[in-house]
C-alpha cells in the first residue's frame, strides 16, 4: 500500500523512526538553543518589536536570514533590500527541497506543503544521510518530522527566552558566538567536493570584503557571489571530491 492510499491509518507514523531522527538531530538541537537564543537578544536591542522579531522564529524559521533582515530592518533598509537578502540567503532551501523530493514523492499536497516548513539545514542533511538506507516512505516520513521538530523546539524555546530575558543579560555575556559556530559546524562538513568549496570559500572572502557596505547588503553580495562561483565551477566539472 503506497503512503497517499494508506491515508492516516494506525501505525502510519512509526514513534520509533520519530525518536530515532530526534536522537540523530539532538547534537544540532543542542547548538540551535544559544542560536536562537542569540537571536532573540538581538531582536530586544533593536527597533523591531518585541513579539513581530518573536514571531518570526515560528513563521519563518531560518535563523540567518532572520539575523539579517532583523539588522536590515533596524537600519531602516529599503524593503527590496530586505526580501532580496533573505531571498538569497534561503535560496539554499530550493536545492534541500530538490534532494528530498523522491523520498516525500508518495504523499500527497497536503502533506508535502506542511514538510517544507520544517525544512532546515540540519534536518535535511540528517533525513538524507538516513534516507540513504531506508526505502520505507512511513519510517522516511517519522524520521523527518522527529529531526524536524525536536531542532524546532530548541530554536523556539531559545528564542522565546532571548526575547524575554534579553534586557536583563549583562553586555559582557555574549551570546553571538553562537551563530557563526552553527554555521561553521554545517559548512566544514558540506564540502565535500570543488564546487562546494568554491562557493564556501568565495561567499566567505566576499562577505569578508564587502562587511563595511551599506544597509549591511555584505551577506546579500557574498551570498550571490558564492552560488555564482560555485554554479560555475560545478558546470566545469568541479563535482570531483574536494582534496
Amino acid at each position: 500500500m503506497s503512503a497517499k492510499e494508506g491515508g492516516g491509518g494506525g501505525g502510519w507514523l512509526p514513534p520509533s523512526a520519530m525518536r530515532a531522527g530526534a536522537r540523530a538531530i539532538l547534537p544540532l538541537s543542542i547548538g540551535a538553543f544559544p542560536f536562537g537564543l542569540a537571536y532573540g537578544v538581538t531582536v530586544t536591542e533593536t527597533a523591531m518589536d518585541d513579539l513581530v522579531g518573536l514571531l518570526a522564529s515560528f513563521i519563518v524559521f531560518a535563523g540567518a536570514a532572520q539575523l539579517a533582515i532583523t539588522d536590515l530592518i533596524d537600519q531602516g533598509a529599503p524593503w527590496f533590500i530586505v526580501v532580496g537578502t533573505a531571498l538569497v540567503i534561503n535560496a539554499r532551501f530550493m536545492m534541500y527541497s530538490g534532494a528530498l523530493a523522491s523520498a516525500f514523492a508518495e504523499y500527497p499536497r497536503r502533506w508535502r506543503v506542511p514538510l517544507a516548513h520544517f525544512m532546515t539545514d540540519q534536518s535535511t542533511v540528517t533525513s538524507l544521510l538516513f534516507n540513504r538506507h531506508e526505502r520505507d516512505p512511513r519510517q522516511r516520513l517519522a524520521y523527518y518530522l522527529g529531526a524536524g521538530l525536536s531542532f524546532a523546539v530548541a530554536w523556539w524555546v531559545g528564542t522565546t527566552l532571548g526575547v524575554v530575558i534579553g534586557a536583563t543579560i549583562p553586555p559582557e555575556f555574549q551570546v553571538g558566538f553562537a551563530a557563526p559556530l552553527m554555521f561553521i559546524a554545517l559548512a566544514v562538513p558540506s564540502v565535500r567536493d570543488r564546487a562546494s568549496l568554491v562557493a564556501t570559500a568565495v561567499g566567505f572572502s566576499v562577505t569578508l570584503i564587502a562587511r563595511d557596505a551599506p544597509l549591511n547588503t555584505g551577506l546579500l553580495i557574498g551570498a550571490a557571489a558564492g552560488i555564482a562561483f560555485g554554479m560555475l565551477a560545478r558546470s566545469r566539472g568541479g563535482a570531483a571530491p574536494a582534496s
